[in-house]
């Protein structure tokens, strides 16, 4: 059974995607910022061997650490969905807040690169698994 490892899966696509490739017959690492989401998922997924994660993706030590913690059953990830990301304000640029563009910058470009770097390694080595790349 393969592994798919999610990040953002307690919400919006990255949970429509756990439900879609847990029906498709992969065992799951959900990965979120809240607990009780990825509880619930989990719950809903009863079949699916599942594995929790609860970590920010901005903060590269929580990333490396909880990666560092999956189970044996867990560890050879197959599949990576790079999902977790937010979006803050909406002001033309001229208006924009600098703190909604770091924020935005740490989480969809810098969390990105810090799951990649986490979990890509081992799939490497082991020659197998697929990468899949946020599209939006």
């Amino acid at each position: 059974m393969k592994t798919a490892f999610i990040t953002g899966a307690s919400s919006g696509i990255g949970r429509a995607t756990a439900v879609a490739l847990g029906r498709a017959g992969f065992k799951l690492v959900l990965t979120g910022r809240r607990l009780e989401r990825l509880q619930e998922l989990a719950r809903e997924l009863a079949d699916v061997p599942t594995h929790l994660l609860t970590f920010d993706v901005r903060d590269r030590a929580a990333v490396e650490a909880a990666v560092a913690s999956l189970p044996a059953e867990f560890a050879d990830v197959d599949v990576l969905i790079n999902n977790a990301g937010n979006a803050h304000g909406l002001a033309p640029i001229q208006q924009g807040d600098p703190a909604d563009w770091d924020a935005m910058l740490d989480g969809n470009v810098k969390g990105l690169l810090y799951v990649s770097r986490a979990v890509l390694p081992a799939m490497t080595r082991r020659n197998a698994g697929l990468q899949a790349r946020r599209t939006c």
